[in-house]
């Protein structure tokens, strides 16, 4: 299919993220479309944004002796969107959850293979806010002209980094999960650590372990690049610290657009109520 299509008008593009994206509450979302992730409990599954409310998620994460579980979107729901997709739309580009970190990737890429029409994927190798970002950069691309299959190259090929910081409020979170050994769950509790994380290249790792909450809110305030653009505050239920933490960044650079949002639970499952990171455009 060429770069254009009923008689030389531009393509219409279909944006397809995940529920790990944060979406702003103002944002334009038309032409965007998010499939849920699942959340696991037992017999119990929920669909991320859809099925539990924060305060219920937060009730259900803090009263449970086992971790919740996340999965990828099923393949069922995948198969309806591109289906309703396919009627409206020239082309869908899906920018995704960091495929090194979840099943989404694949699952999509592999219900794409029999799409009537063309699907472009995008490894936004992070979580959150930067998906909604690079559907943004991606709409900027399309409006030049720009061939959907090249959008998605640019996507992919590391021309959009963000400076992020992911601070870890309950260690016992990541010893549910399986995320920490019991040793090392033991020593840092003993010792009041708190892991502070980033993505990098698409995987998750420890950047510093900090002694106190407030140290690390220091550290992370240190560690922030300044951006040209918004950056973002994101807390898992705490938007109160989160709007402290705002304040810390706005006070050291007064230029910078500072925002406050709430991450997607498939974090705060692994993270814990409390966790929050901070995110900027490099």
């Amino acid at each position: 299919m060429n770069g254009c299509a009923n008689g030389g008008n531009k393509m219409k593009i279909a944006w397809v993220t995940d529920s790990s994206a944060l979406i702003p509450l103002n944002a334009n979302t038309e032409h965007i479309y998010v499939l849920p992730l699942q959340i696991n409990h037992g017999n119990n599954s929920y669909k991320d944004g859809i099925d539990l409310t924060p305060s219920k998620f937060y009730q259900l994460l803090n009263n449970l002796d086992t971790s919740p579980k996340t999965s990828q979107p099923t393949v069922f729901d995948i198969e309806q969107l591109f289906q309703k997709l396919e009627a409206s739309y020239d082309v869908i580009i899906a920018v995704l959850i960091s495929n090194k970190i979840s099943g989404t990737f694949a699952t999509v890429a592999s219900v794409a293979q029999n799409s009537k029409i063309p699907v472009h994927l995008v490894d936004s190798k992070i979580i959150s806010w930067p998906l909604y970002d690079l559907i943004e950069q991606g709409k900027v691309l399309a409006s030049k002209g720009v061939e959907p299959k090249e959008i998605a190259d640019t996507l992919n090929n590391g021309n959009y980094t963000y400076n992020n910081r992911i601070f870890v409020a309950d260690l016992q979170q990541l010893l549910k999960g399986g995320r920490i050994s019991k040793v090392g769950f033991l020593i840092g509790n003993i010792l009041k650590i708190h892991p502070i994380l980033q993505f990098k290249d698409g995987s998750i790792e420890v950047v510093h372990k900090i002694r106190t909450r407030k140290k690390s809110f220091v550290q992370m305030i240190d560690d922030f690049v300044p951006s040209e653009s918004e950056a973002w505050v994101l807390h898992c239920g705490d938007e109160e610290t989160a709007i402290i933490i705002q304040q810390m960044i706005i006070t050291r650079y007064p230029n910078q657009d500072v925002k406050v949002g709430e991450l997607s639970p498939i974090i705060a499952i692994h993270g814990g109520q409390g966790s929050f990171a901070i995110v900027s455009k490099t």
